[in-house]
């Protein structure tokens, strides 16, 4: 029982750490610096991107991996 609690959290560690390096970044750079706004389609319906579905994602594989931390805890 250990043994597969540990590989399913390394399993689940390293999927976070992908889907976090695959999001894009969050800040504007210079644009919003000088008052530019993002009036996009995407800016208007970010719930329906695939940024959306990475960002719940993300939380989803760290509620995951702070279960598994406590059932590891646990299991010892």
């Amino acid at each position: 029982m250990k043994t597969t609690i540990i590989v399913l959290q390394i399993i689940v560690s390293i999927l976070l750490i992908a889907i976090v390096l695959v999001q894009p970044s969050k800040t504007d750079g210079l644009s919003g610096l000088m008052g530019g706004t993002s009036d996009t389609f995407f800016a208007k319906n970010k719930s329906r991107t695939s940024e959306a579905v990475l960002s719940k994602a993300t939380v989803v594989l760290a509620v995951i991996f702070g279960a598994l931390a406590i059932a590891q805890n646990i299991v010892k």
